[in-house]
């Protein structure tokens, strides 16, 4: 069964860009967004948010997946997906050392 809200990257609690050895502190870096929603039936809404500030809106039906690469300053970060049916996931990471 499909999870009805789902953030496939990134990661809760890791540090971005992934880099060995770690880099010092970031002003900014490109960052991927993946998430999915899934509910049989429709239309639904998903949306989809980093620190509050939107970042897209989409209406589906069944199933919705999305792929996002946008620019985060350095520092701590929550990425949120919310859904018109009450489904939502959020993770933290972090932009930087």
């Amino acid at each position: 069964m499909n999870a009805p809200a789902n953030i496939v990257y990134p990661i809760d609690g890791v540090t971005y860009p992934i880099q060995n050895p770690a880099a010092a502190n970031l002003d900014s870096a490109y960052i991927s967004l993946s998430f999915s929603a899934t509910r049989g039936g429709g239309p639904h809404t998903v949306e989809w948010s980093v620190d509050g500030n939107p970042l897209g809106q989409c209406k589906f039906y069944d199933e919705m997946s999305g792929q996002q690469v946008t620019k985060l300053a350095g520092g701590n970060h929550e990425f949120l997906v919310t859904t018109s049916y009450g489904a939502s996931e959020s993770v933290r990471f972090r932009v930087g050392n």
